[in-house]
């Protein structure tokens, strides 16, 4: 067992003090991606089921519903009643929920960013740390040389393996956020014929009159 450690913790301490905030940013980029995937699904889920709800104009089922984006339609609706526009008080409430998701994105984005330049860091650190060993003259030139050598390679390799999967989970995150971007602009669409006084005639006048703007703060993600 002792044997079976000895090669991983060699490998840390060759890395060098470095290898510290790349775990941290490791663990931030896995902590973001999957509840950041969580949201989308759980979001994307939802907003299927209350389209679904919508459609069939069955409210009492839609109050009953506690999700995030439940919240916001039953707000839209207590809204309209009020007399305010459906369309824009939708946009504002979506708008939030907008920025939310957007904001663990700009975070994974960042961490991701940050890995590759941590580990180009290290190689600078390492690369000064063997010039200097090659400018000395003591009798441990050559340990000086490996070691600074090891943690220029060491950083590097670790910063690239962490950025990896989370331009990989990022990619993925953004095509999610696409799709939710669509369900929310067909939400929006059945939730403004709510106050339409006769749905099968009012296709033609909402489809000129839906913005998206708020909505579309997940398009720039």
């Amino acid at each position: 067992m002792n044997a079976w450690l000895q090669h991983p913790l060699q490998y840390w301490r060759s890395g060098g003090p470095l290898l510290i905030p790349l775990a941290v940013v490791c663990f931030g980029i896995w902590l973001y991606l999957l509840r950041g995937r969580q949201r989308l699904l759980g979001a994307s889920s939802e907003a299927e089921r209350i389209a679904d709800t919508l459609k069939q104009g069955a409210g009492a089922e839609l109050k009953r519903m506690t999700g995030g984006l439940a919240r916001i339609v039953n707000d839209v609706i207590a809204k309209r009643d009020h007399g305010l526009d459906a369309g824009a008080a939708f946009d504002e409430e979506s708008g939030r929920f907008a920025d939310q998701l957007k904001r663990d994105i700009v975070i994974l984005a960042a961490l991701t960013t940050v890995a590759p330049l941590l580990g180009l860091l290290g190689t600078v650190m390492g690369m000064i740390q063997t010039f200097d060993a090659v400018a000395t003259t003591s009798g441990e030139t050559a340990s000086r040389v490996a070691s600074g050598v090891s943690r220029a390679l060491i950083t590097t390799q670790v910063g690239l393996a962490i950025a990896i999967p989370g331009f990989f989970g990022l990619a993925r995150l953004r095509r999610l956020s696409h799709q939710l971007q669509a369900q929310l602009g067909t939400l929006k669409l059945h939730t403004v014929l709510l106050q339409m006084p006769d749905s099968r005639t009012a296709h033609t006048p909402l489809s000129g009159a839906v913005e998206h703007h708020n909505i579309g703060k997940l398009a720039s993600i």
